[in-house]
């Protein structure tokens, strides 16, 4: 089984990513690391991306990981294409990193967010960023 990780270049996407670098490492699973693009991404786009998750990983802490990147385009919904490469991957946990909500924000849930829960296949793991 393998770990799959929604990456962004935000702080949330960065701490989700080094967690579940973290997991697959202690669980020795494969880690696929997951981006929706546009479009119209040209296909030099993969390099930026390469270059942000290696920096990440390697101001996390957890330096040396092997990963895979895994991308797909959308048309309008990325969180539809999104649910659709974790099911395509094989992964048997999917992280998400989301950033503190207030009390109110934890009942109503951001809506991609939500969908991500309801419609993924798998086991979905939310990470908070760090107070």
């Amino acid at each position: 089984m393998a770990i799959a990780v929604a990456f962004s270049d935000s702080p949330e996407g960065r701490n989700a990513l080094v967690y579940a670098a973290r997991a697959a490492m202690q669980r020795g699973e494969e880690l696929l690391v997951l981006q929706i693009v546009d479009d119209a991404a040209s296909p030099a786009e993969p390099d930026p991306t390469r270059s942000a998750v290696e920096a990440a990983l390697d101001e996390g802490g957890v330096v040396g990981t092997a990963w895979e990147l895994r991308t797909a385009e959308h048309s309008g919904d990325r969180v539809g294409a999104l649910v659709d490469l974790v099911g395509d991957c094989g992964a048997g946990l999917f992280v998400v990193g989301t950033r503190r909500m207030t009390p109110v924000g934890k009942f109503l849930l951001e809506r991609s967010l939500q969908r991500l829960l309801l419609e993924a296949d798998v086991p979905v793991l939310v990470v908070k960023e760090p107070q």
